[in-house]
């Protein structure tokens, strides 16, 4: 592994020794700040998501992209390059705090603003921040408001939602909800990932219509080509395979997935299921329900695999599957067409945007294990149909999901209205 380039930088003051352009410095443009609960390096789609983004703002020349990640071990301001990418680690003080009750946390928070909001107001005229873009944003975003309202540079602030961060206040009440509909209403921008993510939010928060933008992610069909280069072998597997990528949690319903896949294996002995994703809550389950169904030799669950073993495994199986009861946008859907994959998924949000059935892919309802199995038997059977189905996903996908297309979106964005 590569050790990365390292600059640490004093407090309210990152990188301003560096001269204009420099990787590791503050250059004389404005800056771009992303903002993420983690790093680049965390296994996902939302690290995936930002990765790409932050490439095509800084290869677009108008702003410096940056990342800034909420440490809670960095009180100062630490500054990291890898990949040509600019990260800085500091912590962001929340006005919740996990284990403490709300009016606590809140008082704690307020004793402290004074001294942190001066912090981010120096980080930010240092840096030259211009737009904070927070993804997966988190209570924690409200310190950026605070800055800005007290006297801090005039940076528009945009959150984009992913899906988890926000589902999850859906129905509950109390501060941290009373704090979501603050931040959603007075954001400069929110932007969902798609167009069915939209409006759950717009209604759940009763917010007016026009409030929530949807910009698509992207892919980049030149780096999906560079990252298979990394891995030219996929993991071993001795017969013909489907394969699935998820996280072990719920939502990806990979007990539907095996439920569907015990009807298929009925049917062709020749044909595994390779399952591959993050290590999660219902790993164990999952596990347990494939020696209930018997299936030990034919599914293979493989965890926190490196992306580009990841893309050889999915290039080289006969067909994809995705069950899932929930996404907000299945960004491994554009990878499977990058990689002309034909694809048997879910007719759900973030998928039914993406996919039309008999077109580009077949759609089958969620939380149907025959309708799935079904679908997959049915293109098991004919190969030229497979074909067909993965190169019209590989045009759609090239020619309405590109990461210039989204990050132009999102400079627009940026721009402060005329």
């Amino acid at each position: 592994m590569t050790r990365p380039n390292t600059s640490e930088t004093p407090e309210g003051a990152a990188g301003s020794a560096a001269g204009p352009g420099d990787a590791h410095g503050v250059s004389d443009r404005g800056t771009y700040l992303f903002s993420m609960p983690w790093d680049l390096g965390s296994i996902g789609g939302v690290s995936q998501v930002v990765r790409a983004l932050m490439e095509e703002v800084q290869r677009s020349g108008e702003l410096r992209a940056t990342l800034l990640v909420d440490s809670w071990d960095d009180a100062a301001p630490r500054a990291v390059t890898e990949d040509g990418l600019r990260r800085v680690f500091l912590r962001v003080r929340a006005p919740l705090e996990k284990g403490r009750p709300g009016w606590l946390a809140a008082l704690r928070y307020a004793l402290r603003l004074p001294g942190h909001v001066a912090q981010l107001r120096r980080f930010a005229r240092a840096e030259r921040v211009e737009v904070v873009n927070a993804h997966f944003p988190t209570p924690a975003l409200f310190s950026w408001f605070a800055a800005r309202a007290l006297g801090g540079p005039r940076y528009r602030i945009v959150m984009s939602l992913h899906g988890l961060e926000v589902r999850s206040t859906f129905g509950t009440r109390g501060l941290e909800r009373r704090l979501w509909n603050w931040m959603l209403r007075r954001a400069d921008h929110v932007v969902a990932c798609s167009d069915g993510l939209r409006d759950e939010v717009t209604e759940e928060y009763g917010l007016p219509p026009g409030r929530v933008t949807t910009i698509h992610n992207g892919i980049d069909a030149g780096r999906i080509e560079a990252v298979r280069g990394e891995a030219p072998e996929a993991p071993a597997a001795p017969r013909p395979y489907l394969c699935n990528v998820g996280t072990f949690e719920p939502k990806k319903a990979h007990d539907v997935l095996l439920r569907a896949f015990a009807q298929v294996a009925a049917r062709r002995d020749d044909l595994d299921l390779v399952m591959i994703g993050r290590e999660g809550e219902t790993s164990d389950a999952t596990r347990a329900l494939v020696a209930e169904l018997g299936l030990e030799d034919r599914v293979r669950m493989i965890e926190n695999l490196p992306h580009a073993s990841t893309l050889a495994a999915m290039e080289g199986a006969e067909l994809f599957v995705l069950a899932s009861r929930v996404e907000s946008f299945a960004i491994v859907l554009l990878e499977a067409g990058a990689l002309s994959k034909a694809v048997v998924a879910t007719d759900i949000c973030g998928v039914d945007e993406l996919m039309e059935d008999g077109r580009t892919g077949r759609l089958v309802p969620s939380e149907d294990p025959d309708a799935l199995a079904a679908a997959v038997l049915e293109l098991g059977e004919d190969p030229a149909r497979r074909a067909a189905l993965g190169d019209a996903l590989r045009a759609h996908v090239d020619e309405h999901f590109s990461w210039p297309r989204a990050a132009r979106a999102y400079l627009d964005l940026a721009r402060p209205p005329r």
